[in-house]
């Protein structure tokens, strides 16, 4: 597997120290800038990391230091060189390693060189906080022969076609996605920038201007391309924090409907907007800081429902039924717009974050609302996968884990749909749920 980006995508990794680290309770977050990681430590691997020097220390004088036992401190020392936290010299003694120096020789992408030859299969313009950026799904020079509206030919070699055939479905997924914030009016709005998604048989090629990045899975490929058009529409504030999320708002403020994918939070936004709640997004929540608030910067991308949800979704919304199913296997959905109208609006109370739930659906289960300390949440969070934007750093985190420890954290089981929203609108008013 690859994930590499191109030198122009280097972050200037010496401007921070490499480690990030904050105490939430009795768990010790380690965040690895250079390897963009998160790590939850327990309080002996906690002692032991904090206690890791810069100069070449005997391991058992560490574990001396750290109150460690012998197993615990070889388990530790042996993950933690995995990850290239440590190193160690010829006589064995270790150290905490910072930055790992710049390849002066960094290695040629696998995957096609940008210009090779393309077919464009589907392109269009989103408009996002009053800034229009242009996309393109196009394929790149590829031994499987490609048709004009992008189907992979009768003629190719079965292993191929199937290959490029699901790369271009991942593909249209994206565009599926981006058809919640089209922009209606392209022709008045000259894009910002434009971002290429090229599918080939390697991978994945995305480009927008310099940035470049290669790589072979689809979800790197699609969270990146994201995470770009975010940073081309948010000035003031800045995305600082992705959550694999919903931001579901009334009057009162925004929360943020955090897990991992199958706890039900599609069909969950695809009620509430019936209900009038303004949605953010049911997938890729940016967080962004400013004066002491955090914001929710909306990115309304049209809410995929899967197959399973389409007999409870229907009475709400009627026109699920004529849209087409898009994808393959697991993420194979129909992609619901929200009206515009229901957007999350960029300014006022309702965009101010008052609040974390993490949801998940069981068939028959009665509501169940539990309240979580800030260090459970984080676990819930990294669990549902959380990044941080290319130009955030220690301040932004700290923001974010202000703000966990600041606000209301919930998980909540739950079965009936207008009970589960009852409970949302009692916690974003400040409420006992």
């Amino acid at each position: 597997m690859t994930d590499r980006a191109f030198p122009e995508t280097t972050r200037d990794s010496g401007t921070e120290p490499r480690f990030y680290f904050r105490v939430l309770d009795d768990l010790l977050f380690v965040f690895d800038r250079e390897r963009e990681m998160a790590h939850a430590l327990n309080a002996p691997a906690a002692r032991l990391f904090l206690s890791l020097p810069d100069a070449f220390t005997a391991p058992a004088a560490l574990g001396e230091a750290a109150a460690l036992g012998p197993q615990d401190l070889h388990d530790c020392l042996a993950a933690w060189g995995t990850f290239g936290w440590t190193e160690r010299d010829e006589a064995g003694r270790v150290r905490l390693k910072g930055h790992s120096p710049p390849d002066p020789d960094p290695p040629s992408p696998t995957g096609p060189a940008p210009g090779a030859d393309e077919t464009l299969i589907e392109s269009g313009q989103v408009r996002l906080a009053e800034r229009s950026v242009a996309f393109r799904l196009l394929v790149g020079e590829s031994p499987t022969p490609i048709g004009a509206a992008g189907a992979v030919a009768r003629d190719a070699e079965p292993a191929d076609a199937d290959m490029l055939a699901s790369r271009l479905a991942s593909g249209r997924r994206m565009f599926g996605f981006f058809g919640g914030f089209l922009d209606p009016l392209p022709d008045h709005h000259p894009p910002v920038a434009t971002i290429d998604l090229v599918v080939s048989q390697e991978g994945f090629l995305l480009r927008c201007g310099a940035r470049l990045l290669f790589s072979d899975q689809v979800v790197i490929a699609v969270g990146k391309a994201r995470l770009w058009l975010l940073d081309l529409a948010y000035r003031d504030p800045r995305p600082s924090v992705f959550v694999h999320g919903a931001g579901l708002a009334t009057d009162e403020g925004s929360m943020v409907l955090a897990g991992v994918s199958g706890a039900g939070k599609s069909t969950l936004s695809a009620y509430l907007v019936t209900r009038g709640w303004r949605f953010a997004t049911d997938d890729s929540l940016a967080l962004g800081f400013r004066q002491g608030e955090t914001v929710v910067l909306p990115f309304p991308g049209a809410i995929n429902i899967k197959p399973g949800s389409l007999a409870t979704l229907l009475p709400f919304h009627p026109q699920l039924a004529a849209l087409p199913l898009i994808g393959e296997g697991e993420k194979r959905g129909r992609y619901l717009p929200v009206p515009l109208h229901l957007h999350l609006r960029t300014d006022g109370a309702e965009k101010r974050v008052r609040g974390f739930v993490f949801p998940r659906f069981e068939p028959g289960a009665p509501l169940r609302v539990e309240p979580l300390s800030a260090a459970r949440a984080l676990l819930e969070l990294m669990e549902a996968e959380f990044d941080l934007a290319e130009t955030a750093g220690a301040a932004e985190l700290d923001a974010f884990f202000d703000t966990l420890e600041r606000l209301p954290r919930y998980a909540i089981v739950y079965s009936n749909l207008a009970e589960m929203e009852a409970a949302l609108r009692r916690l974003v008013a400040g409420a006992d749920a």
